[in-house]
């Protein structure tokens, strides 16, 4: 998918503690007081921090590719899955038009005997044009309807972590009493994982919810084809590290997931999983790994 700069702080400011989600949350809509949120029926959750990815494909080489990162769980950006259900896979309801138009509660109810899921992933970057281009009235309308499937429900998962439309949705849902179980959020930027595992720290305690990192990579928005990305494979895989080992010592996190491009992008090359070919790159190799 096609990528913005949604992060336009100053580095310093980033690195403050606080100050990403202190920023969005002055400029989110004020909510009248709230009203209880109905709580799901318990759910027993892996103790472990899970490992997971993001993929579309549908073919024969997208199940190698799944398979060949060791991954706990997987996601496809739709409301069934592709091609396997093993590693676990998780549904989500991407936008308002596959929710209205394209059945999308049909397929994860009718396909909860093969993938016995217990999670359901909400609106994907309603903050986005190109995206799920929703605004977050018309999300609020329709949450009912994911709430009904009885599943553990995921927040949408904004451009940027705690934006204004999300910080917005969430008053508007305590408000409404609606459930939220856990916050998703992506994560695109430099290769400093001391500020982007501040940033999930900060999720968390401005929600005081689970968090489920749903994807996040190493890019550089600024690259173009005369001034490629300025990242290297071994500063990114340098991040990767780093961050898959602190979102697994956070116990408020359960589950993360990293984020591919195609091996010559400009902008996320640095980051890709998988070669041309569908190998993977030596960052898949770590991945797959870790």
């Amino acid at each position: 998918m096609e990528r913005r700069k949604f992060l336009t702080m100053p580095l310093a400011a980033m690195a403050a503690p606080g100050a990403l989600l202190a920023a969005n949350a002055a400029t989110a809509t004020a909510a009248p007081a709230p009203t209880a949120i109905p709580t799901v029926p318990a759910i027993t959750l892996p103790a472990d921090t899970l490992k997971g990815f993001g993929w579309g494909g549908k073919d024969a080489l997208a199940l190698q590719q799944i398979r060949s990162l060791k991954l706990d769980w997987h996601y496809t950006w739709g409301s069934h899955y592709n091609v396997t259900t093993t590693p676990s896979f998780v549904p989500m309801v991407k936008s308002a038009r596959t929710l209205l138009e394209q059945d999308a509660i049909g397929w994860v109810t009718r396909q909860l005997a093969e993938t016995k899921t217990k999670h359901l992933l909400g609106f994907n970057e309603p903050d986005v044009a190109a995206q799920a281009n929703m605004s977050v009235d018309q999300a609020i309308s329709l949450w009912p309807k994911l709430q009904a499937t009885g599943l553990r429900l995921g927040s949408p998962a904004t451009a940027g972590p705690a934006s204004p439309w999300l910080l917005d949705f969430m008053a508007k849902a305590k408000n409404k009493g609606l459930r939220v179980d856990f916050m998703t959020m992506h994560r695109y930027a430099w290769p400093k994982a001391d500020q982007f595992l501040q940033i999930v720290t900060e999720m968390h305690e401005r929600f005081g919810k689970p968090i489920w990192v749903t994807e996040y990579a190493v890019a550089d928005w600024d690259a173009t084809t005369s001034r490629p990305c300025v990242y290297s494979r071994s500063q990114t895989e340098d991040f990767m590290r780093a961050t898959v080992a602190g979102l697994r010592a956070m116990p408020f996190v359960e589950r993360f997931a990293w984020k591919t491009r195609p091996a010559k992008d400009i902008k996320m090359g640095c980051s890709a999983l998988f070669h041309t070919n569908g190998s993977l790159t030596t960052t898949g190799k770590l991945y797959a790994a870790l």
